[in-house]
């Protein structure tokens, strides 16, 4: 309760200090997501065998404050951002290990960095954001096709260190965003506390260029996509949009146990597309992930392909049936996941809900089954 307080007081302080500058527009932008959710069907794992239950829960709630310096001595402006986030609050079962463990509402910083950009073509950031690598990863959750990303991509978050880190980034966009990229480096410290090595100590060689991520995106002209959004809504974008993605990433020094000198590398390629199709709109995402510990010999891969169609429903909103098939394998262990439900959009991603029918097969397990329904408020 103490930190929902803290939380709290925090919002309150970050409206209170909306302010007008000389123009008459705010100083400062605060936004605030919520994303409640429940959870049914075979969530939950005893004796062997999956039960039933059900799990309502905030899965994200966000608070973000921003603001975009106009006027530098140098560039066209500095952006500077701090979002805190109190994810998973009150959240009972986490069902694709079919484990039950109490999540209390836990406020922390999920985003704080500062964005330079001196020309379109090169930007430099400072601070703490995603990593360069997987485009359904980069992609907002609150502009995702389906309710919960693939299990590959969430898995290779976490064989690098921390997906959220602090960072040094370039980044820029050429002929309009015909070609964009991003490379980032790091100390590549959160090795230590987050990754798949399975060792019970981890110990990172800490300097600065340890980690490296690097990512790269074409578009034909005409098709250029300028934000990320996986939906057929695509709010900052008008007419059809191709996107074809690479990425690689390392974090090249650490320690396991006896192992010494280990190095981690994530690379993954993704098609993305929406068009206009007959009366709605089109949207196509395929993913390939590989991740491995070189010395360890230890690897894993993963992709799927997911697909929405997009109508408007007039003044009911607009409705857009979801499909997606994913297969994730580790040695000769292979997991199949396909998930087939629907995004009702009230107003845009602002106010929307979603259903997803999730079906899971693991390795030597049978096939279950989960519900998932979803709210947004974005405001």
């Amino acid at each position: 309760m103490k930190k929902l307080v803290i939380a709290s007081a925090l919002l309150a302080g970050a409206v209170n200090a909306m302010e007008q500058d000389n123009t008459g527009s705010p100083s400062l932008k605060v936004k605030l997501r919520i994303q409640p959710r429940l959870d049914a069907g075979e969530i939950f794992k005893s004796g062997g065998s999956y039960q039933r239950r059900s799990d309502f829960y905030i899965r994200r709630a966000r608070l973000e404050a921003s603001k975009k310096w106009k006027g530098v001595p140098f560039g066209k402006w500095v952006k500077t951002n701090i979002t805190l986030e109190m994810d998973k609050g009150e959240r009972d079962y986490d069902y694709k290990k079919g484990s039950k463990g109490f999540t209390a509402f836990s406020p922390g910083v999920l985003y704080a960095y500062g964005d330079w950009k001196i020309t379109d073509e090169f930007s430099i950031l400072l601070g703490k954001k995603k990593k360069p690598y997987s485009r359904v990863s980069l992609t907002s959750s609150s502009r995702q096709l389906i309710i919960e990303r693939p299990v590959s991509t969430e898995t290779a978050k976490k064989w690098l260190g921390d997906y959220y880190g602090n960072q040094i980034m370039i980044h820029g966009k050429i002929q309009e965003g015909i070609l964009r990229y991003m490379v980032a480096v790091s100390d590549g410290s959160t090795i230590e506390k987050k990754n798949k090595t399975g060792g019970s100590t981890v110990t990172s060689r800490v300097n600065l260029g340890n980690f490296l991520g690097v990512r790269i995106e074409v578009s034909p002209p005409g098709f250029i996509e300028k934000k990320k959004d996986d939906t057929g809504i695509g709010e900052k974008n008008r007419g059809s949009v191709v996107s074809l993605g690479g990425s690689y990433a390392k974090n090249g020094s650490f320690d396991v146990d006896s192992t010494r000198g280990e190095s981690a590398t994530v690379t993954g390629a993704d098609l993305f597309a929406r068009l206009n199709v007959g009366p709605g709109v089109l949207s196509f995402l395929a993913e390939y992930v590989s991740m491995s510990y070189e010395k360890l010999g230890k690897r894993e891969r993963g992709w799927f392909v997911q697909g929405g169609y997009l109508v408007n429903l007039g003044k009911p909103g607009k409705i857009e049936p979801a499909i997606r098939y994913e297969q994730v394998e580790t040695g000769s262990n292979r997991e199949t996941y396909f998930t087939a439900g629907f995004n009702h959009y009230i107003k845009s991603h602002k106010i929307k809900w979603a259903y997803n029918m999730l079906s899971l097969r693991k390795a030597g397990e049978r096939t279950r089954t989960v519900h998932q329904i979803q709210a947004q408020i974005y405001f």
